[in-house]
This record gives C-alpha cells, sequence and structure tokens, in this order.
C-alpha cells in the first residue's frame, strides 16, 4: 500500500543475483533482507473464516472482527474482473507501528496490514481502502502462479511474477480496482496525480523508463501514479477484462521472453514503450483541456529555486517580525525547518528527523512537530513521538516517548500542545499535553471513533478544528476544550480535505471541488463554501496571518512546492459553485452484518516451521566469497521469530559437497542463531620423509556447529541515527576423513569452542537523496578472537575498524577516512579482519597491521539516459583515493595505491529494483618491482 513496496522484490533480487554471482567473479552485493521481528509482548489471537486466517494482537479485537466482516465482501469484488478465486491466505494485523502500509507476499505466502491510519490521506476509512487494494494483488498472484505452492515453490512463483509483470503494472491494477470498487482511492484524487499532470502540461514528456523508473534530477510520476493511468487506460479502451486476458497468456507461458510487453502488443497493437506515449498523449489533451477550463489565475511565488533539482518550502507560517516559517524539503538536502525573509533568504532554524507526513507548529517561539522513532531493539514497533526546539534558547528535547501523537499544535498562549492520539487499540482522540513535562491533561475521545487530521487552534486556543474521514466521506469537526463536545461544521464529503485553518468566522482548507486542488473557505455562519484561489496545478497547506489578513499556502509548481498568497478580502472566484450537499454525502455499500467471529490464541511455538520454497540459494549477499548456489530448503514463520534452512551446494573449487542446516530465532532480546555444516577441505602441508621434503596435498571433512548472539540496537535523534551492539560466537569442529597418513600425526582433528566477540558504535547523520556519503559520521568496530578452551591450539585475532564521514567541498561531496588496525599471533597469523587497500590481490604479499584509507567522491551528472531495454542510467559519479597500509613511526608516509574510480547508478533490464551501483576503479601501484603500475578492478552494489 505504500508508495515504495519493497516486500515483492526482495525474493526476485535473489534469482536475478543468483544468475548474476554464476557468471560474475568479482563482485561485493550488500545484504537487502530485513526480517525484522515483532515485539515478544505482543499476544497474537487469530480469526479463521472460509478464505482468510487474521492473525493479529489482542489489543486489536474490535478492528480484526469488524474487518472479518468485510473481507468476504472485498474477496468477490475484487476477483470479478481476473475471473480467480484466490486461496486462502493468512494476514497479519499490524497495530504495532504508526506508519500506514500494507503488502502481500509470498516465501511465505502472507498479507500484512498496517492498521494505523495516515494523517493525509483520501476520503474512506483506511483499513477499507487497504483491504481492497491488497486483495487485488493476492488475486493477482494466484491467477499468474497459484499452481506453484508450498512446500516447494513459493518463492519460485513470486520470482516469476515479479519478472514477469512490470511493477507499475500490478500497483496500477490495484490503484485501478481500490479506486473503482469505492466511493474514494487515489485514482480519485488530483493531489495524487498532480507530478505527472504538472509535467506534461510543462511540455516535460519524458520516456517510458524515466517516467517509471525515476529521476534523481527531475520530479516523475511513481510507478503508482503511472500505472494507475496505463492500466486505466487498457481498460477504458479494451475493457475491463483486458487485465484478465493479459494474464492468462503470461500464466499460461511464463517464461517467455519479454512476457508482459509480448502480451500487450497482442492484444493492443502497443508495446509497453508505445502504450506509454499513447496514453500520455491521451493524458496531456485532457489536462490542457480542464486547464483552459479551469482559466487559472496567477500568484506570487517564492523564494526562487536555485539549484535547478526539486526543492519545496512546504506549511508556510508567520512569523511577529513578518518572516515566515517553513519545512525546506529538497533532493540535495535532509528537511529542516527554515525562516525566510522577505529577500528570500532562508536561515536554518532545527533539522527534522522522518515524519509519516510533513508537519510543524509555531507559537510563542516554540516549534512542535512529531517524528517516527523506531524501537531499539524490535523493528516492527515504532512509534510517533513529539519534539520541541525553543528558538529563542536554541534548545531541543523530545516531550514524549513511546507514544503514537500525530500533528501536534501548540495552544496559544499556555504551555499546552494537542495532538491526534492513535492507541494499539485503534481508538481515536485528540490528547492535550503539556508541554513542560509532557504530562497528560485530558483526552477527547472522538464521536464514533472518526478519524482526525491536522487539528489547528483558534485565536483563542479554545477551539480546535480538524478534517475527519470515515466512510461517509471527509468533514469539518470542532472541538470545543472547554465543554469537551464536539461538532460537525461539514459533513460528507467527496474531497480530499486537509489542513483545516480559522480565519476571521471561517475556515480555510484544501479541497479539489474543480478537478484541481485549491484553497477554499467555509462561511461558519451561512454554512457557504467559497473558492479562493485559482491556481494551475495545486495550492494547499493554507494558512491565515490574522495581523495582516493574508493568507499564506503552498502552490506546485514544475520542481516543488513554492510559497504563494493573497489578501483575505480578495473576491472569492466568481465562477465556482457550492456543491449540493446531498450529492456530497458519501454512500457506503457496506452491507456486512456485525457477526463475531470466534477467536482464539495464535501461537508462536507452535507454528515456527512453515517450510515453503526451494531455492538456489540461502539470502546471504553480504559478500560475493559467502556465495555458493546450491539448493536450500526454506522456512520462515509468518511473524518473522524463526528462520530455518536445509541446503546442499557442491565447491566446484575443492570438487567436494556441503551440507547445511541453520535456525535463527528473533523472539528473544538477544537473537540467536545456531548453524550447522559437513563440508571438504583441502590445504597443503610439507613433510620430510627419508631426509627428502615434499609438499603434498590434503583433504578431509568436516562437522561444524555454529553457535552466535547478536544484540542489535537503533537510536534516533532528530536527523541522527545510532546503531549499537554486541555479537558473540563459538563453535566446534570435527575434522575426519583425512586422506594422508604421514600427516596423521600432526592433524588436529577438532577445534574446540573458540569465541568471537564484537562490539561496535555507529553515529551518521541523515543523507539527502543525492548524499554521496552521511555529512558527518563516526563508525567504530572492535572484534577479538581467541581459543580459550581448546590447549592443543593457541592464536589470537584483535581488530579495530574505523569509519569517518566528512562534509565535502561542495554540496553532496563526501570525505571517508578509515583508519584499521589488527594484531594477530598463532592460528590467526596470517589472518586479515579489515579492509585492505585498494588492489591488494595484485600487489607483492605483504603482512598488514594497519591501514589508513582516504576516499573523496562526487556526483558528476545526471544523465536520466535509457540504454535501450538494457539500463537505465540515472547518475555517473566519481571520486579519488589514496590507501595507505602498515602506518607506524620511521616508515615513510606514502600511500601504497591511490587513483580515481567512475561509477554509475542504473537499474537494469527496466526492473524498477535493485538499483545498481556499477563501477571501475583505476589503481597505481605506488611501490617499487610492482608486477603492474597501473590496473583495474571492478564491482557492483546494489539497494532498494
Amino acid at each position: 500500500m505504500n508508495r515504495y513496496k519493497f516486500t515483492y522484490y526482495k525474493f526476485i533480487i535473489r534469482y536475478l543475483l543468483s544468475i548474476i554471482l554464476c557468471i560474475s567473479s568479482s563482485t561485493v552485493f550488500s545484504q537487502f533482507f530485513n526480517g525484522d521481528p515483532y515485539p515478544p509482548s505482543v499476544k497474537w489471537r487469530q480469526i479463521n473464516t472460509e478464505n482468510f486466517q487474521l492473525i493479529y494482537p489482542a489489543s486489536f479485537e474490535d478492528g480484526a472482527q469488524k474487518l472479518a466482516n468485510r473481507l468476504e465482501i472485498f474477496r468477490e469484488r475484487v476477483s470479478q474482473t481476473l475471473s480467480k478465486e484466490p486461496r486462502k491466505i493468512s494476514i497479519i494485523l499490524q497495530n504495532q507501528t504508526v506508519e500506514s502500509n500494507g503488502n502481500v507476499q509470498l516465501a511465505p505466502r502472507r498479507s500484512e496490514f498496517y492498521t494505523t491510519p495516515p494523517q493525509q490521506g483520501d476520503f474512506q476509512e483506511w483499513m477499507d481502502n487497504l483491504a481492497i487494494h491488497e486483495l487485488r494483488h493476492v488475486v493477482q498472484f494466484d491467477k499468474l502462479t497459484g499452481y506453484l505452492r508450498a512446500p516447494f515453490f513459493e518463492q519460485l512463483a513470486l520470482a516469476i511474477y515479479g519478472v514477469t509483470l512490470p511493477s507499475w503494472f500490478f500497483e496500477g491494477d490495484a490503484v485501478v480496482s481500490e479506486t473503482a470498487l469505492s466511493a474514494a482511492g487515489r485514482g480519485r484524487l488530483p493531489s495524487w496525480e498532480m507530478p505527472f499532470r504538472t509535467n506534461l502540461l510543462h511540455g516535460k514528456t519524458y520516456g517510458y523508463q524515466k517516467d517509471y523508473l525515476g529521476s534523481l534530477k527531475d520530479v516523475t510520476p511513481g510507478f503508482y501514479e503511472l500505472g494507475y493511468f496505463l492500466t486505466s487506460g487498457l481498460e477504458k479502451a479494451y475493457g475491463e477484462t483486458i487485465v484478465d486476458s493479459l494474464m492468462t497468456r503470461m500464466a499460461k507461458l511464463p517464461v517467455r521472453p519479454y512476457n508482459f510487453s509480448n502480451s500487450l502488443k497482442k492484444f493492443t497493437g502497443y508495446n509497453t514503450r508505445e502504450w506509454h506515449e499513447k496514453i500520455r498523449t491521451d493524458l496531456t489533451q485532457k489536462w490542457q483541456e480542464q486547464l483552459a477550463k479551469n482559466n487559472p489565475l496567477d500568484y506570487p511565488l517564492f523564494p526562487t529555486p536555485k539549484s535547478g533539482k526539486p526543492e519545496s518550502w512546504l506549511l508556510p507560517r508567520t512569523l511577529p517580525d513578518g518572516q515566515l516559517l517553513a519545512l525546506h524539503q529538497s533532493v540535495r538536502n535532509v528537511p529542516a525547518i527554515v525562516v525566510i525573509d522577505s529577500l528570500g533568504k532562508q536561515t536554518e532554524v532545527v533539522k527534522t528527523g522522518r515524519q509519516t507526513e510533513p508537519n510543524f507548529s509555531y507559537a510563542r517561539g516554540v516549534l512542535a512537530w512529531d517524528e517516527i522513532r523506531r524501537d531499539s531493539r524490535y523493528g516492527k514497533r515504532v512509534y510517533n513521538v513529539i519534539n520541541l526546539y525553543d528558538m529563542r534558547t536554541h534548545t531541543y528535547r523530545q516531550l514524549s516517548h513511546k507514544s503514537r501523537y500525530f500533528s501536534p499544535i501548540l495552544r496559544p498562549n499556555q504551555s499546552q500542545v494537542v495532538a491526534v492520539a492513535i492507541d494499539e487499540a485503534g481508538q481515536i482522540s485528540l490528547d492535550l499535553l503539556d508541554t513542560e513535562t509532557g504530562a497528560l491533561i485530558t483526552r477527547f475521545p472522538t464521536p464514533g471513533n472518526i478519524l482526525l487530521q491536522t487539528p489547528a487552534f483558534d485565536d483563542t486556543g479554545d477551539k480546535v478544528i480538524a478534517t475527519g474521514i470515515s466512510n461517509q466521506g471527509a468533514a469539518l469537526i470542532e472541538l470545543n476544550l472547554s465543554t469537551g463536545i464536539y461538532r460537525t461544521l461539514l459533513s460528507g464529503q467527496a474531497q480530499q480535505i486537509e489542513r483545516p485553518m480559522y480565519a476571521n468566522g471561517h475556515i480555510l482548507f484544501k479541497a479539489h471541488y474543480n478537478g484541481i486542488d485549491n484553497i477554499y473557505s467555509l462561511d461558519t455562519a451561512k454554512g457557504i463554501i467559497r473558492q479562493r484561489t485559482n491556481v494551475r496545478y495545486g495550492a494547499f497547506n493554507p494558512w491565515f496571518d490574522r495581523k495582516t489578513g493574508q493568507i499564506w499556502f503552498n502552490e506546485y509548481q514544475i520542481n516543488g512546492y513554492r510559497i504563494s498568497h493573497l489578501k483575505s478580502s480578495d473576491l472569492p472566484i466568481s465562477h465556482f459553485n457550492p456543491p449540493l450537499s446531498k450529492k456530497n454525502i458519501l454512500m457506503t455499500s457496506d452491507t456486512s452484518e456485525g457477526k463475531i467471529w470466534p477467536s482464539k490464541p495464535y501461537k508462536r511455538l507452535k507454528n515456527l516451521i512453515n517450510f515453503h520454497s526451494l531455492s538456489v540459494d540461502n539470502g546471504n549477499f553480504d559478500n560475493l566469497g559467502n556465495i555458493n548456489p546450491g539448493i536450500y530448503w526454506l522456512s520462515d514463520d509468518l511473524l518473522n521469530t524463526t528462520q530455518l534452512r536445509l541446503g546442499y551446494t557442491y565447491d566446484g573449487d575443492v570438487h567436494s559437497s556441503e551440507y547445511l542446516a541453520s535456525i535463527s530465532y528473533q523472539q528473544l532480546f538477544p537473537k540467536l542463531s545456531l548453524e550447522y555444516r559437513n563440508r571438504g577441505q583441502v590445504s597443503a602441508a610439507r613433510i620430510t620423509d627419508q631426509g627428502m621434503e615434499s609438499l603434498i596435498g590434503l583433504r578431509w571433512r568436516e562437522h561444524a556447529t555454529t553457535l552466535k548472539m547478536d544484540i542489535p540496537l537503533v537510536f534516533y535523534q532528530l536527523n541522527h541515527v545510532f546503531t549499537t551492539g554486541i555479537s558473540a560466537a563459538t563453535s566446534y569442529t570435527r575434522r575426519y576423513g583425512l586422506n594422508e597418513p604421514k600427516f596423521q600425526d600432526r592433524f588436529i582433528d577438532r577445534i574446540q569452542f573458540p569465541l568471537h566477540y564484537q562490539i561496535y558504535f555507529n553515529h551518521n547523520v541523515r543523507q539527502s537523496s543525492l548524499d554521496l556519503g552521511p555529512r558527518w559520521g563516526q563508525n567504530f568496530s572492535v572484534t577479538y578472537r581467541h581459543f580459550p578452551f581448546d590447549g592443543r591450539i593457541a592464536g589470537k585475532h584483535l581488530s579495530l575498524r574505523t569509519a569517518f564521514y566528512f562534509p565535502g567541498v561542495w554540496r553532496n561531496h563526501s570525505f571517508l577516512a578509515r583508519f584499521n588496525y589488527q594484531q594477530r599471533s598463532g592460528t590467526y597469523a596470517q589472518a586479515n579482519d579489515i579492509p585492505l587497500v585498494s588492489g591488494y590481490d595484485q600487489l607483492r604479499p605483504v603482512p598488514v597491521d594497519n591501514t589508513l584509507l582516504f576516499s573523496y567522491r562526487f556526483p558528476i551528472a545526471y544523465p536520466d539516459w535509457a540504454l535501450g531495454p538494457l539500463a537505465y542510467v540515472k547518475r555517473f559519479k566519481g571520486g579519488f583515493f589514496a590507501d595507505f597500509q602498515n602506518v607506524r613511526a620511521g616508515n615513510a608516509f606514502r600511500p601504497r595505491t591511490f587513483g580515481l574510480e567512475l561509477r554509475s547508478d542504473m537499474n537494469l533490464l527496466r526492473f524498477y529494483l535493485p538499483n545498481f551501483d556499477i563501477g571501475i576503479k583505476l589503481v597505481y601501484a605506488n611501490e617499487a618491482n610492482a608486477a603492474r603500475r597501473v590496473f583495474a578492478t571492478y564491482g557492483i552494489g546494489y539497494s532498494y
């Protein structure tokens, strides 16, 4: 449901990378799978219907019962146009997070609904919209690959699904469903289509790959938005059965090259690129006609963007001295609240962290805003906290902790703040808090548990106005703090109403009655709605300056949101006709009965084993050296508690088989993992026989069992991220089957419980979209290995690894300095556990005690080049490096290698994810008698 639903791609990446790994020999990949656990304190229950298993925390019982009564209706609706009834599926109702999201996945087959509704969305109940969208994905899965099932083929099914269908198609089809099968949906929101519409009206007719895969320098439609128009255009031109026809043909021969584009060509005569061009042309004509009909007005705009890249100044508010406050967002900078003077010069006040939606409030020299805080250990638990910043004393403090507060607003003339509160049970209220202590003063539950969004105070601080969302539409709801009574000022609007604001007997708000987002006002005495702006693309976030009588707002432009204003005395738009009330009342088709379904506890321990797939890898892409494709049987439980792997590989380098069994358990505070391997090993040794010394090859097999404990922790403060943790591991190895009897007396047949410890601490500031590294960062890791329990083996290894990030000369440049040190003895005398100088494997072997590595990276260009269907290049970047080895007193301080690198960020084969980072490094060996002075190394990485 989120704009970026990564779950579909994670297993697809495994198959693609496994193919790449079989033909590549010098590639390094990063870890990509994130199976964050749920907190162990959650007590899970389940409801089983004919077609669904709902698994949910006990605190969400009422919400689960309500959803169970509606799922059968939704299932029937979303299945009709695909002529496929989906199999029973497990749905996890996730109420431990404050984010609004959802996903469907295979391997294991399940869906996850994040139950907390958003502070900005469409005009219907969140869970209904979410259920329609995600159930459409369930039908898509079963339509295309439903015959591939657990316990062996779910991962194969997901890989075929992801490789066959472009993400714009399956997400666009789901958005079409949520729009067609409800009274709301994102397809009805002008704000949702606005970036695409603005581009086309500006003549920015980007190609298919740029519109689909995105850009680092321009605003493009996301694949959800693009997919909605491409898919809805198909249904409009060829009927609602076209999606069924496409998927039926693809399912019959899933290995057909370019399956989707080939099928699209067969039924429509267009391939994907041609269809994109046609829809783009049709939309341009439609939106040009709409623009001419609306006859928009021009409003003053500032500040003037200087970078030429997307940049926004959101939520303008006036200060007593006439300057403006705004939340500045840019691809070149992390978000920050800034002050803007009359000349457009901005001064940063405070950087902010990640938010569910942009917001902040100001009163009496104090700023308030909310931010996401992830639980330090259990990633499925996420909070939303209130932050305060005093602009007079330049001090910051976090007001609430482990809270679920949204859109906080400071109360005029009092040390209090009001925020929307949504608890784990889904109960919604406006909470009044003390800004000195954070203590709850009063709670005001909403009538009928209606969702409230983005509240605002009146001049007196006695009343609060907010948007209310239900299946009857959007409303304007007012709370009188003195009496605790809510009243509805405007109800049943088929509109995305946002950011209501008091203004001299009127309520300003954003809506889209004329098909474009504009600022409107409600006369509270007469109940009349008037249009106040008539912009080209969209107007948002109204703010009324009581001192000057001006209305400030954001106006969307081709490169982001700018600030604009008008006088409140300006006449309303004359051609706007207020809608008749009966035409604005959303009617829900809910005919479900209030049945109470039997529920029972869901026991994690009874459901830990869940084999679902045979795979060619075990999911570990930390380093190419650790990858050994084989055959693995995978088990993952539905709640990310236990991961079990059974595997077989054949190592061609040593001509030997290897058997693997591993299990990891995340429920406890430390993460525990146990692994067993039976593998062949090879080595060489010198022996003396009758006075003659010779080199012989050794072969043996061994049983190796490893136990590991990890405690990973994460903390946040504003735009700072802190990660720390500790791990410990031990193992037992039993060797047998030595091929050389002459070496038996010196052969160590067992290694008993060596210990390995690691402790690390990292602090990095949040990166902007264009940053090549954190502007500031300090990273430390200490590792120690030894043999305390085995008297026959001696050896110690201590290593220190550090990384320090600094700002570059220009914006988005990055300077990285790394110092690494190791001490080794005994068995570990030849082991290296620190980063080595560039090109080390092509240099003269020298024992490494320490390394000092410097690198400077910078962006070169943002070409957005489509190289046919093979690659789409978003960015070129360069860098310089100088690597030192064994730095100590008495040694000349000169680099052992130095050189330059050229890299590029790209998408391959038109896949939206992963984003690949491919490059070449030219290395100069700065030492005497080097075999080669200049040579090249190559690398490939990815992210998602």
